[in-house]
C-alpha cells in the first residue's frame, strides 16, 4: 500500500479560506499533501473591513501539522487582486493545479429588503471574484494541459426569513 497522499505535489488556491468551509477545504487539501495559497481578505461575514489574521491563522495551522501554505489577503473581486493571487501561487510554489472558488459574504436580509448596494457587493465577491480568479488562472492551466477549477457554495446555518 502506498503512503502517497491524494494531492501530493499539487498547488492549490482556496479563496475565502480564512474561515468556514473554505478553511476546511484548505486544511483538507494540505492534509492530503497540497501546497496551499490561503486567500482571505479577512472581512467580517458581511464583507466589511479586512484583517490578515484569518488567512495567517489557517497557514499557521497547516504549518503546525507539517503542511505548506502561504497567506494571501488580496481582494479577488478586483482584477489586480485576482492576478496577484494566481501569480503568488506560481511564484511561491512553482505552479498551480487547483483553484477552489469559495469566497463569499453574507448580507443577512430578505430579497425584498435587499438594497442595490447589497446586491452589487454580493455579486462582486461571489460571481466576479470567482470569474476573475479563474480567468487569471486559465492561461496557466491551459498551457500546462492540466488543472481543476472547483466552485463551492454553502448553506448558512441561520435561515433568512422571506419577509
Amino acid at each position: 500500500m502506498s503512503d502517497q497522499k491524494m494531492c501530493e505535489g499539487r498547488v492549490c488556491i482556496v479563496t475565502g479560506a480564512g474561515r468556514g468551509i473554505g478553511r476546511e477545504h484548505a486544511l483538507m487539501l494540505a492534509g492530503q499533501g497540497a501546497r496551499v495559497v490561503v486567500n482571505d481578505l479577512g472581512g467580517s461575514r458581511d464583507g466589511a473591513g479586512n484583517d490578515a489574521g484569518p488567512a495567517q491563522q489557517v497557514v499557521d495551522e497547516i504549518a503546525g501539522f507539517g503542511g505548506e501554505a502561504v497567506a494571501n489577503t488580496d481582494d479577488i473581486s478586483d482584477w489586480s487582486g485576482a492576478e496577484k493571487l494566481v501569480r503568488q501561487a506560481i511564484d511561491h510554489f512553482g505552479g498551480l493545479d487547483v483553484v477552489v472558488n469559495n469566497a463569499g459574504i453574507l448580507r443577512d436580509t430578505s430579497f425584498g429588503k435587499m438594497t442595490q448596494e447589497d446586491w452589487d457587493f454580493i455579486y462582486r465577491v461571489h460571481v466576479l471574484g470567482a470569474f476573475r480568479v479563474t480567468q487569471a488562472a486559465w492561461p496557466y492551466l491551459r498551457d500546462q494541459g492540466y488543472g481543476r477549477v472547483i466552485m463551492t457554495a454553502s448553506a448558512e446555518e441561520k435561515r433568512t426569513r422571506w419577509m
